[in-house]
This record gives structure tokens, sequence and C-alpha cells, in this order.
């Protein structure tokens, strides 16, 4: 959502101006459910106090690394990391999740 200007457009590297607090937490549809609930979520809806791309701070790595592996250059052995199966299944998901929200955005 970050990537996709759902999130965080008006913040800046050094100043985070999207934060959710305890009172008015952003609130994100479950992926795992699609916002039916379970048990990875509150009612359908993750929430967030704080800032968006410090709760994506560890797939954050994955996103550049698929970005320039779009370009590319993909992860070799003595670059960034070994191409490797998990890359690949996590590039698929991110890049399944980016369809999903532009078709979203499109009204496909």
């Amino acid at each position: 959502m970050i990537r996709q200007g759902k999130l965080c457009r008006h913040c800046t590297v050094k100043q985070c101006k999207d934060k959710g607090t305890a009172e008015e937490p952003i609130e994100i549809e479950c992926p795992t459910c699609n916002g039916q609930g379970c048990d990875q979520c509150n009612e359908g809806y993750l929430r967030i106090d704080g800032c968006p791309n410090q709760q994506c701070g560890d797939i954050a790595f994955v996103v550049k690394l698929a970005d320039l592996f779009d370009k590319g250059m993909p992860p070799v052995a003595g670059g960034a990391l070994d191409q490797s199966a998990w890359f690949l299944d996590a590039m698929a998901i991110l890049r399944s999740d980016e369809a999903e929200l532009k078709a979203e955005d499109y009204g496909e």
C-alpha cells in the first residue's frame, strides 16, 4: 500500500506524516482473510499505531531486491544474496499483491 501511494504519500525520508495512534490507528484490510476476520487480525483489519514504514521493515529489503530484479539485476552469489526459492516466492507474492491493489484502483 505504501508503494501504491495509499499510505505515506506525504511522508519524507526523515518524517512520517501518516502515523497511526492508539486512539486513531491506521486500519488495513487483512490480506489473509480479505476482511472476513481470522486469527491474524482484528475483525478483518490490521491496525497500525506508529509509522507504517517501520512496520514493514522486514519486507522492505525484499521489495528493493524485487525492483532490481525487474531491472535485470537479480541477486547473485557475492551480491546482495543468493537467488533462491524464498526470494522467487516472495517476489511472486509481492507482484500478486501489487496487481490486486492496481485492479482495485481501476475497479477490475
